[in-house]
């Protein structure tokens, strides 16, 4: 799936089908250059669902970019 570096972070999009079978965002960030490893795993509570996984891998990956503009990446 989609990957990306963003500020000194990893990104990597994992979205996840829906029981309705549509795709929700959903993205894992990671700090580069971690010796821990840590990685952490957020869900999009927006309640918006998309036709193709490529669609919602590229809002995955925007995601982690406003997480991550706002602090808010836990890290």
């Amino acid at each position: 799936m989609l990957k990306e570096e963003f500020e000194g972070y990893l990104l990597e999009a994992v979205p996840q089908k829906t029981p309705n079978g549509r795709w929700s965002a959903a993205v894992q960030i990671q700090k580069k250059n971690d010796p821990a490893g840590k990685e952490k795993t957020y869900f999009a509570d927006d309640k918006i669902w998309y036709i193709l996984e490529i669609e919602a891998a590229k809002e995955s990956i925007n995601l982690g970019k406003q997480l991550i503009q706002k602090n808010l990446a836990g890290f």
